[in-house]
């Protein structure tokens, strides 16, 4: 019999792209996705669309049945101050524990769990992070991937389930939602302000080269293991923006703001997206402000930047494309559907 590889959280962003990936290998695909989340993509490649729930075991065995390889995606991902903290706890803990004990039962495999540099923090010793580097998550998203990163590392230890974790960072591509409004259509209006120290570094990594990663620690990760996958070096935000220009073919002002005035700024933001609770003063998707005090303290103060030499060593990994070629694949999508002006003639 055939086994198949499910997918939890097909119908998101990385998700997505990973079935298309496995689809056009030839690999049956079972995608886990919620009623009413959109799957026509997904049905289109040739997924078998199951929905379901990671709190609902019953719909877990279902999903499960004749499974080797499982990639668990679905959580509530990114930090979002409306949902209560038992919220996140519930999905991306609990519901990653009812997933592992499942996948067992099944006889699954293989247990790919997709985490989040979140689950680290930043770097406190001016090194880029590895997978041995201290855990310091700052908010609830990274805590409970954090939790749930642990329950996957501990379901190896008997050796009837391979476990491996990967940690991917801020990842852009076709299809997401969030940078448009933050990133690419900021610095599509020629303005895009500067904060901090030049020497900030942080990661871009494009979904093309997360999904390989994703694949590759599926066939080659020790279990219990996790790997950091990302592009081929690390960034500064001054280089992502200027790439992005280059791509839109727009000349953009980059001012550095002095951090003060960044923090005050992004507390006018913080108020007018009370008032204005829409797109520029509000991101739907997250509920926040495009720039806010947290934006500056991320930008000017983080070090979220890794080294992929594990992954590199022990996977064999080596990200297949470029800053340039990620970013003129991901505008070109964004332009075919609307989302930014078309290039000038």
């Amino acid at each position: 019999m055939t086994r198949v590889a499910l997918v939890t959280g097909a119908a998101g962003f990385i998700g997505g792209h990973l079935v298309e990936s496995l689809r056009a290998d030839g690999i049956a695909v079972r995608a886990l996705v919620r009623p009413g989340e959109d799957c026509a993509a997904l049905s289109a490649c040739g997924a078998e669309i199951r929905h379901g729930d990671l709190l609902d075991a019953t719909s877990l065995e279902a999903a499960l049945a004749g499974v080797g390889q499982v990639y668990h995606l679905a959580a509530i991902s990114r930090h979002d101050a409306r949902v209560p903290d038992a919220r996140y706890r519930a999905v991306n803990v609990e519901g990653t524990r009812l997933l592992l004990e499942a996948a067992r039962r099944a006889g699954a495999r293989r247990f790919v769990f997709t985490g989040t540099i979140e689950a680290v923090g930043t770097s406190r010793d001016g090194h880029p992070l590895t997978e041995d580097s201290p855990q310091h998550p700052r908010n609830i998203y990274g805590r409970s991937k954090l939790e749930a990163e642990r329950l996957v590392r501990e379901a190896a230890a008997d050796g009837t389930l391979e476990t491996v974790v990967v940690r991917p960072p801020m990842t852009y591509g076709e299809r997401e939602p969030i940078l448009l409004g933050r990133l690419f259509r900021v610095i599509e209006k020629g303005v895009y302000p500067l904060i901090g120290p030049r020497e900030v570094l942080t990661e871009f990594c494009y979904v093309g080269n997360q999904v390989a990663g994703l694949r590759l620690a599926a066939e080659h990760g020790r279990p219990g293991e996790v790997y950091f996958i990302s592009d081929a070096r690390s960034y500064s935000l001054e280089e992502i923006v200027h790439a992005i220009a280059a791509e839109l073919g727009v000349r953009v002002w980059t001012p550095r703001l002095p951090i003060p005035l960044a923090r005050a700024i992004g507390l006018g933001f913080e108020g007018l997206g009370k008032v204005l609770p829409f797109y520029p003063f509000l991101i739907p998707q997250t509920g926040r402000p495009p720039f806010s005090r947290k934006t500056v303290e991320w930008t000017a103060e983080s070090r979220l930047y890794v080294d992929i030499g594990k992954a590199r060593a022990e996977l064999g990994y080596r990200p297949p494309h470029s800053l340039a070629a990620g970013i003129a694949r991901t505008v070109a999508w964004y332009r075919d559907q609307g989302l930014l002006r078309p290039p000038h003639d």
